[in-house]
């Protein structure tokens, strides 16, 4: 089975579905900044070769500084422009065929950080 992956920072709060308050053009500057930081990890992973699958699930390992973290659901929900970055790079054919499984949260003080693990499904 094919799979990559790709390690990127924890998902600005403009991303998040409860805590983005604010004027709406700097949560979308934020969501596109978070996008490209997608895009542009599996670019460097996928090295120029996008393998266009039509389905893949997607592990998720978040690692926060503290024990205090989102909720499983609304940090998957947090990820939809992380997602949206894997498809335009071409790892997907469409972001509508990336599932997500139950995400695996942690700690980790120094190093605060999101490892998306995308698996081709048949």
């Amino acid at each position: 089975m094919n799979s990559i992956t790709i390690t990127i920072s924890l998902p600005p709060k403009a991303c998040r579905p409860n805590g983005a308050h604010g004027h709406w053009a700097a949560k979308a500057s934020s969501k596109k900044q978070y996008r490209s930081e997608a895009w542009a990890a599996t670019a460097a992973e996928i090295k120029g070769q996008p393998p266009r699958w039509h389905k893949a699930r997607v592990e998720i390992k978040a690692y926060f500084k503290t024990a205090r973290h989102l909720d499983p659901d609304n940090l998957v929900a947090s990820l939809k422009s992380a997602f949206d970055g894997i498809a335009d790079a071409g790892v997907i054919a469409n972001d509508k065929g990336l599932w997500p499984e139950r995400p695996v949260i942690d700690k980790d003080a120094k190093n605060p950080r999101i490892e998306l693990t995308i698996t081709e499904e048949p």
